[in-house]
């Protein structure tokens, strides 16, 4: 507890001046005069002799009383001893203040002070309320501190979780699109195989169908020819010939003008022989075939169609190269439309033609 000052602790009622000796006592010691200028030095002033019908005998000192005699005007209460002899009215905040300075019953606006001495005695030290209070703002200030912090942490981390959870659904992504990537090239190849499959199955299938067809068609084409031709194409079609026949043939080597050195170019000495082209049209009345196969050629013979021209020529129809030609040969000059034979081929066609027509059966 602090230590109050002279001034405090008078103004605080709590310092009381001695009371001073009485005023008889004054008197033996010395004049009248001089102890009541003491008197009224020590008490604060006393009274000031006779006035009106009687002497007021205490002036208003600190702690003087103020009993009044007025009998016969002599001063018999001194000033400033008693401290009983007359109360302030004046309220100075002790008034239920237990004797002996103890604290007293109504507590002070500040609160009890935590540092006072002992149970009973009161104190006018308000530190203690500044404390608490720079305590309670301290307080504050730090309440204030760490919810910034944590205010500041919680975004932070905030922060950090979306930029971890931006980077997770990235990579997520990431890994989505390659996995959909896989399944698309997968998904390709697969579908690639198939269509290679399919296509393969697809030209086996046009190819099987393509030669079904070529067989109807030729079946159908022949069947046609053969409700087409004449009656002489028969079992013994050599002599059922209607027209002049035999003269054709009989010789090792044809007679024609341009046989040598054709011949020659093409390496070749004669030509297919009268026995084998009438056993090929024997073979085909036979199986009722159409055409037969020139020798040593891919040509076919549509033999039903040879129709004699005067006396030497002919006209019959050939297929080559799945394209059936008419032409016109001259069995004597060994001409084809005109013209001498290019190839071997040739030659082998106008040959097996001129046997049909006109050779020996």
């Amino acid at each position: 507890m602090k230590t109050l000052s002279l001034p405090a602790l008078v103004l605080a009622g709590v310092l009381v001046i001695p009371a001073l000796p009485s005023a008889p006592t004054w008197a033996a010691a010395g004049s009248p005069s001089s102890a009541e200028q003491l008197l009224s030095q020590r008490s604060g002033g006393g009274g000031s002799g006779n006035r009106g019908s009687g002497n007021r005998g205490g002036g208003r000192g600190s702690g003087g009383g103020s009993n009044r005699r007025s009998a016969g005007g002599n001063l018999t209460g001194g000033g400033g001893g008693g401290g009983q002899a007359r109360r302030s009215n004046k309220n100075t905040g002790f008034r239920t203040a237990s004797p002996g300075m103890g604290r007293g019953s109504r507590e002070p606006r500040g609160g009890w002070t935590g540092n006072s001495r002992g149970r009973g005695t009161p104190s006018l030290d308000r530190t203690g309320s500044a404390d608490r209070n720079r305590n309670a703002e301290r307080n504050r200030n730090a309440e204030r501190n760490r919810n910034a912090d944590r205010a500041r942490r919680d975004e932070r981390n905030r922060g950090s979780d979306r930029n971890r959870n931006r980077d997770n659904d990235r990579a997520r992504q990431e890994r989505l699109d390659r996995r959909d990537d896989r399944w698309d090239r997968a998904g390709n190849r697969r579908d690639d195989r198939w269509d290679r499959a399919g296509n393969r199955r697809d030209d086996r299938w046009d190819r099987a169908a393509d030669r079904r067809d070529d067989r109807w068609r030729r079946a159908s084409r022949d069947w046609d020819r053969w409700y087409r031709y004449p009656g002489w194409a028969r079992p013994g079609w050599g002599p059922a010939r209607p027209w002049s026949w035999g003269w054709y043939g009989g010789w090792s080597t044809p007679r024609w003008n341009w046989w040598g050195p054709s011949a020659a170019a093409w390496g070749v000495s004669t030509l297919a022989t009268a026995a084998i082209i009438n056993a090929a049209v024997d073979n085909a009345v036979s199986s009722h075939t159409t055409y037969i196969v020139v020798p040593n050629t891919n040509y076919q013979l549509l033999y039903g169609s040879i129709r004699p021209v005067g006396t030497q020529s002919t006209t019959f129809s050939v297929i080559a190269n799945n394209d059936e030609v008419e032409i016109t040969a001259d069995c004597d000059r060994g001409t084809l439309d005109g013209r001498n034979p290019r190839t071997r081929d040739e030659a082998e066609l106008l040959n097996a033609a001129c046997q049909v027509a006109f050779g020996t059966a």
